[in-house]
Formats: structure tokens, sequence, C-alpha cells
């Protein structure tokens, strides 16, 4: 007996890869861009409502920054001050250098070699039940998670205003 012949037609086939090509194309696109702007400034906004001050240099220093790199976008938001990453996640015990902490300790009234001692210290402290060093007060973090929420659904919104035109 001969093998039966089998045809298949694929209609639409065309259109449908000109389509994807289309919303790859769009989700690095200008739309999505800004959807990325939008929740980097909500995060700086929060981050800057987070941020321990005592000069105001590193809240003034956050900002928020959008990049495109092939298909991915990332959304950035960060400082440039040396001293930010140990605010956002702490230290663990160390002896800091005395030039670096002279100004800090003069305006809250103490001497730089003390702040630095009780940096320096190692062991828990009773009170904190933490390792002293210096605390980190993880408020990029915070406005991230603050934010997250709000920054899924706007973009979920996006995604699918650009799937569905």
């Amino acid at each position: 007996m001969p093998d039966p012949i089998i045809s298949v037609e694929i209609n639409g086939l065309k259109e449908t890869n000109a389509q994807m090509e289309r919303i790859a194309r769009d989700l690095g696109g200008e739309r999505f861009l800004d959807a990325m702007r939008d929740a980097t400034i909500w995060v700086q906004t929060d981050a800057k409502r987070y941020v321990p001050v005592d000069t105001g240099r590193l809240r003034a220093s956050i900002t928020p920054e959008v990049r495109a790199e092939g298909q991915t976008v990332w959304g950035v938001v960060g400082s440039n001050v040396h001293y930010a990453p140990y605010l956002e996640t702490g230290t663990r015990p160390h002896w800091p250098p005395m030039a670096a902490l002279e100004t800090w300790a003069a305006r809250h009234g103490t001497t730089a070699f003390a702040v630095a001692r009780s940096i320096a210290r190692h062991g828990t402290s009773v009170y904190a039940q933490r390792t002293l060093g210096t605390k980190g007060f993880r408020y990029l973090q915070r406005a991230l998670d603050t934010n997250a929420d709000r920054i899924r659904a706007h973009l979920g919104d996006v995604v699918g205003e650009i799937v569905n035109r």
C-alpha cells in the first residue's frame, strides 16, 4: 500500500513573524524606556527619603539611569559618592582613617578617635545583638522594596500595551 500524502499549509506565518519582530523591537523602544525611567525615579525619590543625612551630599548624589544593552533594559539607581556603599550595607569592625572622621566628629561634638574606636570594636553589642562596625541603612533596598509592586504593575502594563498593539 502506498504511503499516504500529507499536505500542510500554514497561513499567516510571515505576518506572525513580522509581529514578533515588532514586539521585540518595541520592548527596547522609547515607550518601555520611559516606563523604566518612571520606575527609577520612584526608587530615587524614596531612596532620598530613606538615606541618613548629615551634610546632604549623599542624598544629592542619588541619581537614576536607564541603560539599554542589546535586548536588555536596565534601570539603575545609585550614587558616585565613595562612602555610599558603606551606608547602604554597613561595615564589619575596622579601624577607619582618622582624617575621614575628623570633620564629621567635630560637627557632632565628639572626637575622631572615639568614633574610630567604636567602629573598630569587635564583639557583639548586648543591646543591638549584632557585630559592631557600622550599621547599614539599606536606603536603596528599602526604596526598591517600597516600589516593587508598583514597578512590576507599571512595566507589566507597558509590556501588555506593546504586545497587544
